[in-house]
């Protein structure tokens, strides 16, 4: 008997394969890697895909639309940079005569393996099993390798179903939006897709939540009270049915009821139990560790490359990829001091790991979502040595996470403080720790406690009031976590894919900036799709689709059945698109003129004020004033290798990036003004002058404008 193990990627092959035995042998066909090795007079293959070997696409045709098809009818095409993964695959599995699939184990890592057997043909002459596993733990593996299940069909028709239905709702879409506008004015690719279009929808209509605020005055009254105890502040309240003090003769009437009057405190408190977080699911964990660090989702949790998904792959923690918030349902108390006692073998956290041993709950906390396949995100390895600064933050937030679920509850004592100045009510509140329980091992939550010094009967007198008039505030642009949790909760996408379609709005020009600002582009866009398709921008359809494929990998629902009624409904959303072309066609087309004109602008000219406009020659790219040369000869070049950034100079004029080269082959990167101001953040490290980019003989070099020196520079914080 000769068994191949298909895995998901190249270093969980070499995970599993040493896990499972000790004389495993490392073998290359070019420059991959594969391993063997014998158990029990049988031979095993240990070989690693690279995520999606195949591309599902439409068969050679027209680019058409609408444009819907038979699932059957596409193809499954091998991706150009991945052949040498397939081949080896298919080479390995003629010699299998089983075959164990060992991909990740939610919908998209069984459909990758579902598309290698099609693509194989292993379904007809193979026997295939599934190693069912939550962690590259060396027992979990074991365990997983002894129990083999059959192929988990139902998990990867839900993946399946999701790759046609994004596959022909986004060609369809985008082939649309594209064609529309080409009638009118030539446009490479305009694309959305089912998520993608009401993704961008939610931030454009978050635009013009800001665009059409209109802010309103109101008043904040703060009184500075003093009593035999201290100084403290009391606020006063809201009219009686109203969230803020909007009249300022309200906040004057107020302000001289209280002044250099005497008032009794009354003081009410009450001890509070604050009971531990749940432990992490794959989305919550992308945004708490986002806010702690600064990482972003995709620095986090990208399936090549997260810094998460690494920590995973080297048997650290469990799953990533889970929607979980509650610990494998077999665990016994046992389990968890285990947890917890591998947590202590990490240094950094072995105190706090004594604590929760010596402190235990009886139950652990835990949240209300549940996924059939993965537990909570939890640790199951300590690390050797991580000499990687974000990995060592990343691993002991999850870890710390876990060590609170087990920690008893956090006591604080609230306390509310309440004056009566002529029927005004002034207020204050306040804070004390009693006991730390879980905020000791998990300090993100820590939050600054303070009392007022004050204790109900005391007399305090006003000394000094004060009224702030202050604006309401708009709404805030989403930002990559903001975003992603909106898109949880409203059903878009799933923990491995909101990432993606936060990357291709970017790529396709619709978003800028860290905060997602939509251009002019993205705006006409989601206008369209509004306005005439208003299905395709929809939150609630692609929810429900959502839901049906999470019923078809549970086994309720049959997949060919909710294609056939989803590619209907696309047939019908697409069929009216195409009565409505002109009209898209007609307002895209002005919109691509206007997001091109936009792109080309990189600020004001400091001497007239019109735009600057980034120009190309056969020569490279320049900056010129838009009256340039009638009415303006304002004019900047930019050297190889420099781009304009979107942020300015203390002058006004937008900084550029560029990078030199030196004598010894290191790469330096600078910062300086378009104009080469003496607000210029690229400082001589010799005089503290500006430095001038030039361009020689061997490329370009820096040069000090005051002294001289050549490429010793520093960056000045701007």
């Amino acid at each position: 008997m000769t068994t191949l193990i298909l895995t998901e990627k190249p270093k969980v092959a070499k995970r599993i394969a040493s896990i499972l035995s000790k004389s495993t042998k490392q073998r290359k066909i070019g420059r991959l890697s594969y391993y063997t090795f014998e158990l029990n007079g049988e031979e095993y293959m240990v070989a690693p895909a690279a995520g999606h070997l195949l591309e599902l696409d439409y068969p050679e045709g027209k680019w058409i639309y609408p444009l819907i098809i038979p699932p059957d009818e596409l193809v499954l095409r091998s991706i150009e940079s991945k052949k040498q993964f397939l081949r080896i695959i298919e080479k390995l599995g003629r010699k299998a005569d089983r075959v164990i699939v060992a991909t990740d184990l939610d919908a998209e890592g069984s459909s990758i393996a579902l598309e290698i057997m099609k693509a194989l043909g292993w379904e007809r002459d193979k026997k295939i099993y599934r190693m069912e596993f939550s962690s590259l733990n060396t027992e979990e593996i074991r365990e997983a390798f002894r129990n083999l299940k059959p192929f988990d069909y139902s998990r990867a028709n839900a993946g399946w179903s999701r790759r046609v239905l994004d596959l022909q709702w986004g060609a369809n879409v985008s082939r649309g939006l594209t064609l529309s506008t080409r009638k009118k004015r030539w446009v490479k690719i305009l694309s959305s897709g089912r998520v993608q279009g009401p993704t961008l929808s939610l931030i454009v209509k978050r635009e013009r939540g800001i665009r059409n605020f209109t802010p309103r005055k109101y008043y904040m009254v703060t009184a500075a009270m003093e009593g035999d105890r201290g100084k403290f502040e009391m606020k006063l309240s809201p009219p009686k049915g109203e969230d803020k003090i909007w009249k300022r003769e309200y906040a004057e009437s107020a302000s001289q009821a209280v002044m250099g009057k005497s008032f009794k405190v009354k003081v009410r408190s009450r001890k509070v139990s604050l009971k531990p977080p749940p432990p992490f699911d794959g989305t919550s964990m992308q945004i708490e560790v986002s806010r702690i660090t600064g990482l972003t989702p995709k620095q986090i949790a990208n399936r090549s490359t997260g810094i998460a998904q690494q920590l995973y792959e080297a048997g650290l923690i469990s799953y990533i990829g889970t929607e979980s918030q509650k610990y494998p349902k077999n665990w016994r108390k046992k389990d968890f001091i285990e947890m917890v006692e591998t947590i202590g073998k990490y240094s950094p956290l072995k105190n706090d790991a004594n604590f929760v041993i010596q402190n235990i709950r009886n139950k652990p906390i835990e949240g209300k979502k549940d996924d059939p396949a993965h537990p909570t995100i939890h640790v199951v390895g300590t690390p050797d040595k991580l000499e990687n600064r974000s990995h060592q933050r990343v691993y002991e937030i999850i870890a710390r996470r876990n060590l609170a679920t087990l920690s008893p509850d956090a006591i604080i004592k609230r306390i509310s403080t309440e004056i009566d100045a002529d029927s005004f009510k002034f207020r204050s509140s306040g804070a004390s720790l009693i006991e730390e329980g879980w905020l000791r091992v998990y300090p993100y939550s820590r939050k600054n406690f303070s009392m007022p010094p004050v204790k109900n009967g005391d007399e305090v007198r006003c000394v000094d009031v004060k009224i702030e008039e202050k604006e309401t505030q708009p709404p805030k642009r989403y930002t990559p976590v903001s975003i992603i949790k909106e898109m949880e909760k409203l059903g878009l996408g799933t923990k491995n894919t909101r990432v993606q379609i936060l990357d291709i709005l970017k790529e396709r020009g619709y978003v800028e900036g860290n905060s997602f600002k939509p251009t002019s582009l993205g705006e006409a866009v989601a206008e369209v799709l509004e306005e005439y398709v208003p299905e395709l921008t929809s939150p609630e359809l692609t929810s429900k689709l959502e839901e049906a494929m999470s019923s078809i990998e549970r086994g309720k629902l049959d997949h060919k059945k909710f294609l056939n009624d989803a590619l209907s409904k696309l047939r019908r959303i697409m069929k009216d698109f195409k009565e409505k072309e002109g009209f898209i066609s007609e307002k895209l087309s002005k919109a691509i003129q206007e997001y091109r004109i936009s792109q080309n602008v990189v600020g004001k000219c400091p001497k007239c004020g019109r735009d600057l406009l980034l120009k190309k020659s056969k020569y490279g790219y320049f900056v010129i004033c838009s009256g340039y040369p009638d009415e303006c000869d304002i004019k900047y070049s930019l050297l190889p290798r420099e781009r304009i950034l979107k942020e300015n100079c203390k002058c006004g004029l937008p900084l550029v990036e560029g990078k030199i080269k030196t004598k010894s082959n290191r790469i330096l990167r600078y910062k300086r003004c378009l104009g080469n101001c003496e607000e210029s953040p690229v400082r001589c490290a010799k005089c503290g002058g500006v430095m001038i980019p030039k361009k020689g003989k061997y490329g370009v070099y820096l040069q000090c404008k005051e002294c001289g020196s050549i490429n010793f520079f520093r960056i000045r914080k701007h």
